[in-house]
């Protein structure tokens, strides 16, 4: 019986690589080119994005949670996404210079910033 509960134990060791806990790997979603923002981790990534005037932002929601990209003003152009569901996209072209600062509606904490030269 020993020797049965031993083996068992053997077993189970090697199976899982010596008993060694393996780390987590995290995926953490990047823009895939230089004019899109990556909504990640109530974040929006990268943070201040600078373009050329005529540039089309795409902005990528990889959260699980609903997000807002909102932009209001009178005197520029606005945007807003609306509310995006998780990999939902919209895009914006900006065809005047100027600085664009922005947030979540639904998560106010979270503010990024399109600068357009």
């Amino acid at each position: 019986m020993r020797f049965a509960r031993f083996a068992a134990v053997a077993a189970l060791v090697t199976f899982t690589r010596c008993g060694a806990i393996q780390p987590v790997k995290v995926f953490t979603p990047t823009p895939s080119d230089a004019h899109q923002v990556v909504i990640w981790d109530y974040k929006f990534q990268p943070e201040q994005l600078t373009v050329p005037v005529g540039t089309t932002v795409t902005w990528v929601n990889r959260d699980m949670a609903p997000h807002t990209a909102t932009h209001r003003t009178y005197s520029d152009e606005p945007f807003d996404t609306g509310s995006m569901p998780s990999e939902q996209t919209y895009s914006h072209t900006f065809r005047r210079a100027g600085t664009y600062a922005y947030l979540c509606a639904l998560h106010q904490g979270m503010r990024g910033t399109i600068v357009v030269q």
